[in-house]
């Protein structure tokens, strides 16, 4: 259904139910209407709690709720130490290859025959301390 389907539907049940009221008998209508005031009597308005940044309310710092000063800092924090260690993580990956990438060159650059390389001993020669 789309917006203007929608739309069409919810008048259509409007208009449905605004006739049905017109055909209400008198007494029937006394009653429903004596019935809704007593359910509003009963009705007690609460104040619905939600987490919320200081800065989105109306009243700027009269949030009641416990630790609500400390949430904008606590984001704060939690966002710096995420980009933090991604970062870390990132100079990591990067060095890694770095090393790897030295030890190529000074092995390429050392003195020894390429036969040495290509022998299946060499790399139980180069992990020997």
């Amino acid at each position: 259904m789309n917006t203007q389907q929608e739309l069409e539907f919810a008048q259509k049940i409007s208009n449905l139910l605004d006739q049905s009221t017109r055909e209400l008998d008198a007494p029937i209508a006394a009653k429903l209407l004596e019935a809704r005031k007593q359910a509003l009597a009963h009705y007690d308005e609460k104040p619905a709690h939600a987490w919320v940044p200081a800065w989105a309310t109306n009243t700027l710092g009269r949030i009641t709720e416990p630790f609500s000063n400390h949430l904008g800092a606590s984001v704060g924090l939690l966002a710096l130490l995420l980009c933090l260690s991604g970062f870390i993580a990132w100079q990591n990956a990067g060095q890694q290859g770095s090393e790897i990438a030295e030890l190529d060159q000074a092995l390429l650059t050392d003195e020894l025959p390429i036969n040495a390389f290509l022998d299946k001993g060499f790399e139980s020669w180069v992990r020997r301390p």
